[in-house]
């Protein structure tokens, strides 16, 4: 099999289980989880994976205090506020709804290196901008829940904050499964202490809670995240980013197939619209990475750290 659809078939399947994983985290809901207990319990439970992975790769575990400190702010900042706001949206809306809108982060992570980096805008980033902006529109119709929207675009903008700290903190340049182990070490405590905080932590979960938790984090920390390493070597970071818009189609599907979540043809249109400015950003900057006097883009660095959401 040639090496770009090696690339091609790894993304995907990486992509389909990191779009099923939210159905999972959702199932447990009715089980007694909740959206903090979650993230923690994913954190916890791929720490030992994770570790095994570490020490069978013979990857040294030490880190420097500069990286520590830059691994505990994205850990806060990035991945925990990432995966609340996300988990808490699923109570209000589909969550393949709320998996397209937290898909905006490529998007987002565009507007904020025109603001903040002094990236310049050209024309496809106006366009994808537009095209975001209308399909996000399609969910404001009456009746509508604005908290869970709003939640769900949250995590993008945090997602978008992971991203750009990556790429200027250096964290991009660790090995992706020891960011993973200590990014994990950062978001259990974390999500416990804000259940604690929000009087939500709990430890009673049914046995098929449990089973589904353990499932979805090894799942994600693992299984796709590994997927998705072998396809970004095989296929590019460009390709790789556009076949990662499997993730939402697949989120749409499985909360159709298991949740029972319907979704209206407006916002059907509206999640097409969303993921056609990714794929216009994408397709522009395989473009850019071709030309070697182009500077890399800021969007290139999110494929190689998915699993932390």
């Amino acid at each position: 099999m040639p090496n770009t659809l090696k690339g091609i078939v790894y993304t995907i399947a990486s992509a389909v289980i990191f779009g099923i994983t939210p159905v999972l985290s959702k199932l447990t809901y009715s089980m007694g989880s909740n959206a903090s207990m979650a993230a923690c319990f994913r954190g916890l439970l791929s720490l030992p994976v994770l570790l095994c992975i570490l020490l069978a790769l013979r990857i040294p575990l030490k880190i420097t205090r500069h990286q520590l400190v830059s691994v505990i702010v994205c850990g806060l900042v990035g991945s925990t506020a990432t995966a609340i706001t996300l988990g808490i949206s699923y109570n209000y809306i589909p969550v393949g709804m709320a998996t397209t809108l937290h898909f905006i982060y490529p998007v987002l992570t565009t507007a904020a290196s025109v603001v903040f980096l002094k990236e310049k805008l050209y024309r496809y980033k106006v366009v994808a901008l537009v095209l975001a902006t209308a399909g996000i529109a399609t969910f404001m119709e009456p009746g509508g829940s604005l908290i869970g929207i709003l939640l769900a675009l949250s995590s993008g903008a945090f997602y978008t904050f992971y991203i750009i700290w990556m790429d200027k903190s250096g964290l991009k340049n660790l090995n992706s499964f020891l960011l993973t182990f200590y990014l994990s070490l950062v978001i259990s405590p974390a999500s416990a202490l804000y259940g604690a905080l929000t009087g939500q932590f709990t430890l009673s979960l049914t046995a098929t809670g449990w089973a589904l938790t353990a499932a979805s984090s090894l799942l994600a920390a693992v299984g796709a995240m590994t997927l998705f390493q072998l396809g970004l070597r095989h296929a590019g970071p460009s390709l790789a980013s556009i076949l990662s818009m499997f993730e939402p189609i697949t989120s749409v599907l499985m909360g159709l197939l298991f949740l029972g979540e319907g979704i209206s043809p407006l916002k059907l249109g509206g999640c097409a619209l969303i993921l056609c400015s990714v794929a216009l950003i994408a397709l522009h900057q395989r473009g850019e990475v071709r030309r070697p006097e182009s500077d890399a883009p800021a969007l290139q660095e999110e494929d190689e750290l998915p699993s932390t959401r």
